[in-house]
């Protein structure tokens, strides 16, 4: 989808009920940050495709997407009640 600034790409995107991965392309380093912040997703790549994750990271989605309990991988399954974001950046100036 094409948006015409931040807020609308973080609107149209934090609307969809599944939050799995999501991933922005700028160069404007501090817009990618606020997007990582305020989207709703288990994973953030920025300036990289969302297929392709690094395994050894746990990963899991928000809303409707993954398990609904717990984050997948190592010892983040037991901790079910944490939401955490992994955010992967790609910066060649």
């Amino acid at each position: 989808m094409a948006a015409r600034d931040i807020d609308e790409a973080l609107a149209l995107a934090n609307q969809v009920q599944y939050g799995l991965v999501a991933s922005i392309c700028t160069n404007n380093l501090k817009r990618a940050f606020q997007f990582a912040e305020q989207i709703e997703a288990g994973v953030v790549k920025i300036n990289q495709p969302t297929t392709g994750l690094e395994l050894h990271l746990p990963f899991g989605g928000f809303k409707h997407s993954s398990s609904g309990t717990f984050k997948e991988q190592g010892r983040t399954a037991l901790d079910f009640y944490t939401r955490l974001k992994t955010i992967y950046v790609s910066y060649a100036p």
